[in-house]
């Protein structure tokens, strides 16, 4: 694992958000099933997790598994499953080697007992490290994420709602707001992804598809958002 490449400066990038589109898209063009599609795009999500971690930059979350992907079928559902299952195990050393400390985003209560699991164990395994954060956003959607810290609320029975007490009961309130948000496989829309978190991310859509991902481009996404006016409403 290479040092923190301080010769390249990510700028105020706290947060690097990545919907890993493309995967079956990816597998049809060359004739495979779309589940070697998805086992490819685990492997480049720990190359691109890699390079980040090279870069230094603190939280990199991967939208892993939408509420919506359960329309699939079952069979790729399950195998996705096994895929994230077998391999965060299999794995958990190189996450040691890297420092990376495993978070997750959404309600994993839905999933299988042995998925379940792995997810705890090695979000157990890695909560001391401090290093890049690896935020998985697994059984996620923006909108059941809203619905959940609002069901918080109200549950205190506040007289008033306000946006900093909502943002507290947010799935990842612990986390910065993402500052760059990245989708591949040329779709340009937000697909449900934190849709609060990421009012005031830069978004960046990318023509391939997420297997085809490398270092280079994510040394690229970094580039391009350091370009970026970041304004908030302000004017500079």
């Amino acid at each position: 694992m290479k040092k923190i490449d301080k010769k390249k400066d990510i700028g105020n990038l706290k947060h690097i958000a990545f919907i890993m589109d493309g995967n079956g898209r990816w597998a049809k063009k060359r004739g495979l099933p779309r589940n070697v599609g998805h086992k490819f795009g685990y492997e480049k999500m720990k190359v691109v997790l890699k390079r980040c971690c090279e870069l230094g930059v603190p939280v990199v979350s991967v939208y892993a598994f939408s509420t919506e992907n359960w329309n699939r079928s079952k069979e790729e559902v399950d195998a996705i499953f096994g895929i994230v299952r077998d391999n965060l195990v299999a794995d958990t050393p190189l996450f040691q080697e890297w420092n990376v400390k495993i978070s997750t985003m959404g309600d994993t209560s839905k999933f299988p007992k042995d998925l379940q699991d792995a997810l705890s164990d090695i979000k157990k395994s890695t909560e001391s490290n401090t290093g890049t954060i690896l935020n998985l956003c697994i059984n996620y959607g923006g909108r059941a994420d809203v619905c959940y810290a609002v069901n918080q609320v109200l549950a205190k029975k506040l007289a008033k709602v306000t946006e900093e007490e909502l943002g507290k009961h947010l799935y990842g309130a612990n986390l910065p707001d993402p500052d760059l948000i990245v989708r591949t496989s040329g779709e340009q829309r937000m697909s449900n992804f934190l849709i609060w978190q990421g009012a005031y991310a830069e978004l960046l859509f990318l023509k391939q598809n997420w297997p085809s991902m490398s270092p280079k481009l994510v040394d690229s996404c970094i580039t391009k958002f350091k370009k970026r006016n970041r304004r908030f409403g302000r004017v500079k």
